[in-house]
């Protein structure tokens, strides 16, 4: 076998394993998040009013889950979506990767810290940057592939739809700033901005001419 050819089959190798480090990673914050959820104890319920109330209650504490969770599975999908355009990595790629991926775990510990103190304005803020940090690595991850001088993506991905991709990248750290600012003004803003992820998300490709990367 020739160098080149065995330089060939190595890279390839490591696009194929960090694509299922990037998988597990992903899989493993949802599952934290998931095991992190406590069962609340009903036995100090005796009446119909008092159940309403607490479930209530219960609700508001989970809404911090569910908005973690469904940025983490937005971050995923878009993720599907960058990676596939790449077909081979270097080293400065995957480190861009690894940084991107280590602020994706730090998501669970800062929503634990959210579940226990919910009205605390520090740990939303906190957050928030953990998810501008999120996006600054997805857009410098992509923004090193497709560089000409690095030639990490495909032949036949346009400059056009590399572009369109990235401002897609900086709607979760522009909300996280919205957010960031807006929790100043009441704490639930923080949640309300965050719904925001998920429909913007979902309307993408009518708000910006988008097709999804089809290389696997």
């Amino acid at each position: 076998m020739s160098n080149d050819s065995y330089d060939s089959i190595k890279i390839q190798e490591w696009r194929d394993r960090l694509k299922f480090l990037c998988d597990i990673v992903f899989a493993t914050a949802m599952t934290i998040m998931i095991l992190n959820i406590n069962i609340p104890d009903f036995g100090h319920i005796t009446s119909a009013g008092a159940l309403t109330k607490f479930l209530i209650n219960e609700l508001n504490n989970m809404l911090g889950f569910f908005i973690s969770f469904i940025v983490i599975a937005v971050y995923w999908l878009k993720h599907l979506e960058h990676f596939s355009c790449v077909k081979i990595v270097d080293q400065n790629f995957i480190w861009l990767q690894l940084l991107f991926l280590s602020f994706i775990m730090l998501i669970p510990f800062w929503n634990t810290y959210m579940d226990r103190f919910p009205d605390n304005i520090a740990i939303k803020v906190l957050l928030s940057f953990n998810m501008v940090l999120i996006g600054l690595f997805s857009f410098l991850s992509l923004n090193y592939a497709s560089n000409p001088k690095h030639q990490l993506i495909h032949d036949d991905i346009s400059k056009e739809l590399i572009s369109n991709t990235k401002l897609q990248i900086l709607t979760e750290p522009l909300i996280a700033i919205l957010a960031a600012g807006l929790v100043y003004l009441n704490p639930i803003l923080w949640d309300i901005s965050f719904i925001l992820v998920p429909v913007l998300f979902m309307l993408r490709k009518k708000l910006v001419k988008i097709k999804y990367f089809k290389k696997n």
